[in-house]
């Protein structure tokens, strides 16, 4: 089911299969700022990452010595959130564990995804709850797709990212699905000027970057959209070559590494709630023309 906010700035559709943003729009220029999701390239416009980020070795893993099956970025985003709260201008969505998760996932929690409008920002924030009789690992991120239309006079080169700050940082490699042993020299500076071919090899992948806020903008207009980050150690970049988006990705972990061990409590990245704990974090996305 899609649900509307809007703030007679902004408008949000979101969809209770996966609490997924469709749409953002500016009202008053009616500009679309989400992917379309069209499936002759990726059929997503922004899927939540839970419990895990990236691929999960072999598809298995252990806790406490005993094996689970394990998916590529979790299985909340396949999955019906309940709508436990909603307003004009704001969504709480809400997926509790159930018999089904736990035959794969041993923990018991509350995964709440709110959706709030405020001027020309979409806050979106993230909050699990353990409620399990002990710890409760996880990781999370978001991997919202933002359009990047072309026409006659803009072509997907007229795109670029640019970060708050100089940076001066390492890619990972990948293997497969995995992530590799070696980092890559790839940013230098604040910008990362977009090609056809960017995303060839697959996602871009950062670590602890100085920045907190990065933008995708065009060299030939005024259009932006810029994502707080603020909280999510990692920062990955996707799209599928020859697709008018861009995803940008803030995450709390980060795939298997191809020499993992399979074990969840040793997990790089992994995160950690002990009884009763909850974790929160929050993405700002602003748009403008």
């Amino acid at each position: 089911m899609l649900y509307r906010i809007d703030n007679g700035i902004l408008e949000a559709v979101i969809e209770s299969k996966g609490a997924e943003l469709k749409n953002l729009r500016l009202l008053k220029d009616n500009e679309e700022f989400m992917w379309s999701g069209d499936p002759e390239y990726w059929g997503k416009t922004s899927p939540v990452l839970f419990p895990f980020v990236g691929g999960v070795k072999n598809d298995t893993y252990t806790y406490r010595g005993v094996e689970y099956r394990g998916s590529k970025h979790g299985f909340a985003r396949d999955m019906e959130f309940q709508v436990a709260e909603s307003s004009r201008e704001k969504v709480v969505f809400k997926l509790s564990s159930d018999k089904k998760t736990l035959e794969n996932y041993p923990f018991e929690f509350e995964f709440y995804i709110t959706y709030t409008l405020e001027g020309s920002e979409l806050i979106m924030e993230y909050r699990v709850v353990n409620k399990t009789s002990g710890e409760i690992y996880f990781s999370l991120g978001g991997h919202p797709a933002f359009a990047t239309p072309t026409d006659e006079d803009v072509e997907f080169s007229d795109y670029y990212l640019e970060f708050e700050k100089e940076e001066e940082a390492k890619t990972y490699t990948l293997e497969g699905m995995y992530i590799g042993d070696k980092r890559v020299d790839y940013l230098e500076g604040r910008r990362i000027n977009l090609k056809k071919d960017t995303f060839i090899e697959d996602a871009i992948m950062f670590e602890g970057l100085a920045s907190k806020r990065v933008s995708l903008k065009n060299k030939k207009n005024k259009r932006s959209v810029t994502v707080d980050y603020t909280g999510f150690p990692f920062i990955a970049f996707w799209n599928v070559p020859g697709a008018d988006y861009v995803c940008i990705e803030p995450w709390c972990g980060i795939a298997d590494f191809a020499k993992s061990n399979g074990k969840i409590e040793e997990k790089y990245g992994i995160e950690r709630l002990t009884e009763g704990e909850e974790f929160s974090r929050v993405l700002r996305i602003q748009v403008s023309l």
